[in-house]
Order: structure tokens, then sequence, then C-alpha cells
């Protein structure tokens, strides 16, 4: 019996899954077939659906069903409209797409589909978020053909639009350098007014503390020379800030963040590709979404302690792992930053630097995130205050970013 559209279905591949409880679901795919005589045709109605649950192109689905019937296929992206020439019904149509799961979404190690691409010299590789293996795709498919193609043309089209947009933002830089600095101006001058009542209101403070602190920013931004002891939390600060801000979800993200953290004491010296497979493991035991994992892991190996310890350089391979450049990803990284730094704020920007040191994050990643306001990646406890001044303290990482881009673009 042919399924419908509205079911929902295991994802699997050639060998079917029938655990009622398996997290991995998708929409079975059905067609409607249109015209007559050499005109028939199947419109796939839900293949956005199907494509999004598999975590792939909608135009990249339907070419396979194309590879693999033999027959000439269209994707409008405007209308959203699939359309594989033939009479084509469901049975075959939800055959191929277990066909197409097998091939090109489940990874060969682990069997979750959990891979994303990763293309280097014309040879595409399955790159798995749960296990962390790297396996490479049957290169002798059709569809490879076209995946290759549609990889080229993203690449060009960013290109073009990172030209278009670095120009603009050119044109318009005479014009507002005025009001720019009169406006830095202004924000430096509200900054030192508050400064200067916020000392009056507290004896304890030394007129000094903001220019050490200042300087030991810096330092430890972009190349410390010797540790600062004032800076670096004392021993007796060993709990998790995220600990003692709480979290959102009190239980399974926090029994998912305990059980990592006894792992990575019990293990110090485990590898990245462990420390994955552990944080994968918590994730789904916890029944927590993916991108949690990242969550996970940051929450659990990074505490106030972190410059010292080098936390964020000792296990950042593994939250490269699990980031694999997923921009998506990488944002709720910086939102778990964000909640680790309640407490200290001024902790931030050497987070956000060191991840970047260590390929964890993008610096589109940190552009963007700095030219938003709350969005929804932000936690809960972060309310808009504390993630202004989370802003405040990533200036200098910014500033630098920036600069490093305009003269990337100056020597081009």
């Amino acid at each position: 019996m042919p399924v419908r559209g509205g079911t929902i279905i295991n994802i699997s591949g050639n060998t079917p899954v029938d655990d009622p409880t398996y997290r991995y679901k998708m929409p079975a795919v059905f067609g409607k077939i249109e015209g007559s005589g050499n005109g028939i045709k199947t419109a796939i109605p839900n293949i956005s659906d199907v494509a999004l649950s598999l975590h792939r192109a909608p135009g990249e689905v339907n070419k396979f069903f194309g590879c693999e019937l033999g027959a000439q296929t269209t994707y409008n992206e405007d209308t959203d409209r699939a359309i594989v020439n033939g009479a084509h019904n469901d049975a075959v149509l939800q055959k191929l797409i277990h066909r197409y799961v097998e091939g090109f979404v489940l990874c060969p190690n682990c069997g979750l589909p959990e891979t994303d691409y990763k293309i280097k010299n014309a040879i595409i590789w399955h790159k798995c978020a749960a296990c962390g293996a790297k396996e490479m795709v049957d290169q002798g498919h059709k569809l490879c053909n076209y995946i290759l193609a549609q990889d080229k043309k993203n690449k060009k089209d960013k290109k073009g639009k990172d030209k278009k947009d670095k120009k603009n933002k050119g044109k318009g830089k005479d014009d507002s350098d005025e009001e720019k600095k009169k406006s830095k101006k202004d924000k430096k001058k509200d900054k030192k007014k508050d400064k200067k009542k916020d000392k009056k209101g507290d004896a304890d403070l030394d007129d000094d503390d903001d220019d050490d602190d200042k300087a030991y920013l810096k330092e430890a931004i972009f190349g410390k020379k010797e540790d600062d002891p004032n800076f670096i939390p004392s021993d007796d600060e060993e709990t998790s800030v995220a600990s003692e801000a709480g979290v959102d979800d009190e239980g399974a993200m926090q029994l998912a963040i305990d059980g990592t953290k006894k792992y990575l004491a019990d293990n110090p010296d485990a590898s990245a590709g462990d420390i994955v497979e552990l944080v994968t493991n918590q994730q789904m035991a916890s029944a927590l979404k993916a991108h949690d994992k990242i969550q996970i892991l940051a929450r659990a190996a990074i505490t106030p302690q972190f410059f010292k310890e080098k936390q964020i350089e000792k296990y950042g391979g593994a939250m490269e792992a699990i980031a694999n450049g997923n921009t998506i990803i990488e944002r709720h990284l910086i939102a778990a930053l964000e909640l680790l730094c309640i407490e200290k704020p001024k902790n931030f920007a050497v987070m956000l630097k060191q991840c970047y040191d260590e390929d964890v994050l993008q610096e589109e990643t940190i552009l963007e995130w700095a030219d938003q306001g709350r969005s929804e990646y932000t936690l809960e406890k972060v309310d808009e205050e504390t993630r202004a001044a989370l802003r405040g303290e990533a200036e200098p990482v910014i500033v630098w970013l920036q600069e490093a881009d305009s003269d990337d673009s100056d020597s081009d």
C-alpha cells in the first residue's frame, strides 16, 4: 500500500528501522502525477519537507530521482516546485529515498543521519557530527557531479556577494566616518562618567583597576606576556558558572552536562574523538537536539579557570569536530559562552578569541553575532543588559576581525 503525505516514518536506508522510539524522523515522500502522453510528469509537493528532515537541499534530492530513474528533473527554488518526468508512484519514490539516505545521508561508520558534506579536491566526504568519522561518498554515482557543480556555484555566489558587500561598505565609509567618530566619543564619555560614579560608590576600588583590566584583556586576547592573578579566578572558584547561573533545562541538559564533566575529570587524556562520542551519547540519552552537543561540551569543559588551565585549547579539537563549520552550531556555542560569562563578562572576549584561534568559531559567525541583538540563540538566563555588556567586552575582538578583513580586501 503506497504511503501518502502526512505520514511520518523513521529515517532509514536500505535496512528498515522499526524502533518506534527512534528519534530521526522524516515525512514519507509522495508524488502527484500530472499531464498525459509524452508530457506526463510527477510533481513532488513535499520535496522541501523531505530534504529538510535529511539536512540536504531539495534540488539534490530531486536530482537523485532523475539519476536513478533515467529521467529529466527540474526544481524551481522560488516556487519550491520539483518535477520528475514520467509517471512514478509513491512506493517507487519512497524506495528511492531510502536508497538516497543509504548512500548520501547515513554515516557509513555509525549509521546515523548526522552527516554533512566535506568537499576537497573534487572528492566528497561524509563528516559525521555524531561519531566524528570522515568517510568517502560513492564517487561513481552520477549525483556526485551535481553535488560538485552546486558546491562550485555556491562558492562562486558567496565570493561575489562578499565582494559586493565590501564594495558597498567602502562606498559609505567616508560619508559616515565623522558620525561614527562622534558616536564613539560620546560613548567613551558616558562610560567614563559611569566608571567615576562606580568608583565613588565603592571605597575598596583602586583608581588603576580599569586600566589594569584593559591591559590584561588586551594581552590575554592578542598575546599575553605573563599571568595576572588579579583577573584569573582563585582556586576556590572552581565551580562552573553555568552551574551557578543555572541552565535552561534543569533536567535533561544538566544531567548531560554533569555526565560529561565526570567523564572529563576521570579521563583527562581522552582524545577528541572519544569526547565527541561521549557527548553524543549524553545528548541522545537525554533526548536533546543535535545542536545541543556543543552546549553540553562547552558548559562541562569550560570553567572560570579556562585561561590558566588552557581548557579551550585542550578541548578545541572536540568542539571543532562538533561545530564542523556549521554556523547554527557555532551560534549555539557563542550562546553557551555568554552564559558562562554572566558573572565575569571580561572573560567573554578572551573565550571568543581563543575559540577563533582554535578554528572552533568562524570570523563570519562572530561578526554576525556582533551585528545582532538578542536572537533565538540567546539563552533565557542572559538578559538584554548582560548581553549588551558582553557585546561591549567583545569590541576589541570585533574591531580586530573587521580590520583584518579590511586589510585582506585592500590586498586584493
